[in-house]
C-alpha cells in the first residue's frame, strides 16, 4: 500500500515534477471504504479516477491515515459544512 503524503499546502505537491507530466482530470475523482482493506483486517480507502486516455488510476490508504489527513485539513482550514445530496445512489458533496 503507497504511503500518504499530507500537503497542507498543495503548491508543494507539484514540487519537482515537469509540468508537461502533470494530467488535469475532468471526470469525477472516486473514493469508496474497503472493509478489511488492510492485510491486518482493518478498514481501508480506496481512491479512483479515470484518465483523458481511459486508463484508471485506483490508490489505497488505511482508514487510520485518512482520519489523520482529514484532522490535519481541518486544524488548517477549519471543519467544513458537510451537506450534500444523493444522486443515482451516489454521494454528491
Amino acid at each position: 500500500m503507497p504511503q500518504l503524503d499530507i500537503f497542507l499546502d498543495a503548491e508543494g505537491m507539484l514540487e519537482g515534477v515537469n509540468p508537461a507530466n502533470v494530467i488535469e482530470l475532468t471526470t469525477p475523482l472516486k473514493i469508496g471504504g474497503l472493509p478489511g482493506g488492510m492485510t491486518s483486517g482493518k478498514p481501508s480507502v480506496s481512491f479512483g479516477f479515470t484518465l483523458p486516455d481511459g486508463r484508471t488510476v485506483f490508490a489505497q490508504t488505511s482508514m487510520r491515515l485518512f482520519h489523520v489527513a482529514a484532522k490535519a485539513f481541518a486544524t488548517r482550514y477549519g471543519w467544513q459544512d458537510t451537506d450534500y445530496e444523493v444522486v443515482d445512489g451516489v454521494n454528491r458533496a
